[in-house]
């Protein structure tokens, strides 16, 4: 297997940086944080919604690739968004889901409960099923690169499980502050608004009558 941080490190290396990123809490967050932070980078995605958001974001802008940085676990508290993918059928999306088979194993120093993928369940049926035909799984640095650019050039969705560690060993130094989830909430609406010419935010004004 191989570790989150190593596939990581090769995502930087491959997408532009005006592709639009969402990342999960946990190390998906904390450790793109410390790799790649960009206007486009949506972190600190809370459990479940990390693919939901992204997929709501590759729907409001067709032209723009988006791509979720989601896990099983987080993944599995609303798995019904994998057939929403499917119906919806985002050509520009990418859903790239973790998968180390536990609960907080990303955290301590043991594996923690295991996850439904621990078991016998597999993400990429579950997908396949849901009517997403790019579905694969990776679980080594040169399958996860060649998905990757794949998903870059082909017309999605596109849905790849990488099998990784069970325990997040392997990880970057610390030495950026990750920003603060309103400050980057309102940062990435901001990026949108002005690449995208449209508005969001709004004056903050309200409506008077």
């Amino acid at each position: 297997m191989v570790t989150r941080f190593q596939l990581l490190k090769e995502l930087s290396n491959i997408i532009p940086n005006d592709v639009l990123v969402v990342a999960s809490i946990g190390n998906n967050s904390g450790f793109w944080g410390q790799i790649r932070q960009s206007e486009a980078d949506l972190f600190h995605i809370t459990m479940g919604m990390c693919t939901p958001t992204a997929l709501g974001l590759a729907l409001a802008l067709p032209k723009r690739k988006v791509i979720a940085l989601d896990a099983d676990g987080n993944l599995l508290l609303n798995l019904g968004t994998v057939g929403t993918v499917g119906n919806q059928s985002p050509v520009n999306l990418t859903v790239i889901v973790f998968d180390n088979g536990n609960y907080l194993g990303s955290h301590k120093k043991e594996p923690g409960m295991p996850t439904a993928t621990g078991g016998k369940m597999n993400l990429e049926g579950v997908a396949r099923a849901s009517g997403i035909t790019s579905a694969s799984t990776a679980d080594s640095v040169e399958q996860f690169q060649k998905k990757i650019k794949a998903a870059l050039t082909e017309q999605g969705p596109h849905f790849i499980v990488v099998k990784v560690n069970a325990l997040d060993d392997d990880r970057p130094p610390k030495t950026r502050r990750l920003p603060d989830p309103r400050e980057n909430k309102y940062r990435f609406a901001s990026y949108i608004e002005k690449s995208e010419g449209v508005e969001i935010l709004g004056g903050g004004l309200g409506n008077f009558s």
